[in-house]
Order: structure tokens, then sequence, then C-alpha cells
């Protein structure tokens, strides 16, 4: 029996996230990721159970970084923070444009409590920058923790309805006006 090696974990996770980028969740198969990564397909199952736990584990970990690196973007001022957030998380789409339907489809999934956690810790950290700047009279949000869960949901909207030529600074710059000014005393 073959022992995991981290190097091959790592080759095959580079690889499938190449994949992953230029083709929809449901084109790409492991036998395509086992032949890029040039290892059998046998090998795969040793380190992932599935290709959702595999895509799960892909995103897992760029979100992880994700909302580790909005932690930094919520300490700047307010409004700072928020337009850094909100460009940080449509980045992060642009990068994994399949990413929102995984979120809506993960109550299927068998390994999903961490994607709800880190998906909790993103509305948590959106939630306390916008308390911020209602302590602080830049905005009047009588319900900020449903803003926090609007923000995303904006995001992934445009993701899957928006023309297929959406620009990423467009659709960032748009979120931010929309928020702003919907909060806007």
């Amino acid at each position: 029996m073959q022992r995991p090696s981290e190097i091959k974990r790592r080759k095959i996770s580079d690889t499938a996230a190449r994949l992953f980028a230029t083709k929809p969740f449901h084109k790409v198969r492991l036998d395509d990721v086992a032949a890029a990564a040039q290892v059998g397909k046998g090998t795969l199952y040793i380190y992932f159970k599935s290709k959702e736990d595999l895509y799960v584990s892909l995103v897992g970990e760029g979100f992880s970084q994700l909302v580790e690196n909005l932690r930094d973007s919520a300490e700047a001022p307010p409004q700072q923070a928020l337009a850094d957030i909100i460009r940080q998380l449509v980045t992060f789409a642009f990068a994994h444009p399949h990413f929102f339907e995984l979120m809506r489809t993960i109550p299927q999934l068998t390994n999903h409590s961490g994607l709800l956690r880190m998906r909790k810790q993103l509305s948590d950290l959106i939630t306390r920058t916008l308390r911020r700047g209602i302590r602080q009279g830049i905005w009047a949000d009588s319900h900020p923790e449903l803003t926090a869960i609007f923000i995303p949901g904006m995001l992934r909207s445009a993701m899957l309805y928006g023309p297929t030529n959406l620009d990423e600074n467009l659709l960032a710059q748009q979120i931010i006006h929309l928020v702003e000014n919907g909060i806007t005393k």
C-alpha cells in the first residue's frame, strides 16, 4: 500500500486547481486529474475520497487564506475595510468561479462542515466591519448581519447570472457603491 506524500498531494492539488480553473466542476473528471498529475487514478483516492472531496479541499484552502487575508483588511478604517473585503471577495470569485455554486450545493456533499464554518467566519467578519462603521456614525444599518450575507449574495448572483464578459473591477465597484449608498445616513 502506498503511503501518503505531501509532495504528491500538493502535485495533485495544484493540477486539479488548474483544471477546475479552466473547466466547470462537472466537466473535470478524476481520470483527467490523474493523467495531468501523472499519477494513477487509485493514487488520487489515497488523498481524496471523491471529486467533491478534492474540490472542497481546494476551495477550502483558498477560502481559508481569503478569510485570513480579510482579517488583516478588517483592521483598517471601516469604509476602507469594507471596500477591501469586497474587492478581495470579487478577486477570489473570479479565481474560483464555480465556488458559489459549490457553496449552494454543499449540503449534498459529505465534507462540508469546514466550508460552512468559513462562510460563517466571513459573515461575522463583514458584520463586525459594518458595526464598527455604525458605531462611528458612518453608516446606518439596523441589520448588519443581513447586509453581511447580502454582500456575497450579490457577488454570487453576478457570477451566476451576470454577463459572460463581467469585469472584475466594475463588479467590485458596483457592489461597494450599492452597499455604501444603501447604508449611508
